[in-house]
């Protein structure tokens, strides 16, 4: 099998769609933990991989590397787990942020990666409604696919 950066971002697109899954779930009142943590089990995999491309300089893969430390540990109960787990999405886009022209699409959603980042970070310490909740959730995981799945068409146009 032949495995591409576009198959890895593949992987996130899932984590996306499995995320926003239960954010839905969520609205309506379920709480579908399993899909979160296979979520989150997708994205640190994607990440993984990512780090492991050669073609992709040293310090981009240290940074998909260190995302991926950063979901394994967010799944920690508590205020770690918190913090890592906001933090994961962020630190993933940002070599994506420093290396996209200063008005394309791919820096717009690099930089909302960080302010949905933010958001989380907040959001985990705040008493937020669960209906609130699901819909940060919901808006966050379509916010995430989209920048994977254009990071994927980026790839497939090279």
């Amino acid at each position: 099998m032949n495995s591409t950066k576009k198959t890895f971002y593949s992987i996130g697109i899932v984590s996306a769609v499995l995320n926003a899954a239960g954010g839905v779930l969520l609205i309506f009142g379920m709480r579908a933990a399993l899909l979160f943590h296979l979520a989150t089990i997708a994205a640190g995999a994607m990440m993984l991989l990512l780090a492991t491309v050669q073609q992709t300089p040293q310090r981009d893969r240290n940074f998909c590397l260190a995302a991926c430390l950063l979901t394994v540990i967010g799944m920690m109960q508590g205020a770690v787990g918190a913090v890592c787990a906001a933090l994961s999405w962020p630190v993933f886009a940002w070599p994506y942020f420093k290396a996209a022209k200063p008005e394309s699409l791919q820096r717009r959603m690099s930089s909302l990666m960080m302010v949905c980042g933010g958001v989380l970070l907040i959001g985990s310490f705040l008493a937020l409604p669960q209906m609130l909740a699901a819909c940060i959730i919901v808006a966050i995981a379509a916010a995430q696919g989209v920048f994977v799945w254009l990071l994927s068409r980026g790839e497939a146009e090279k």
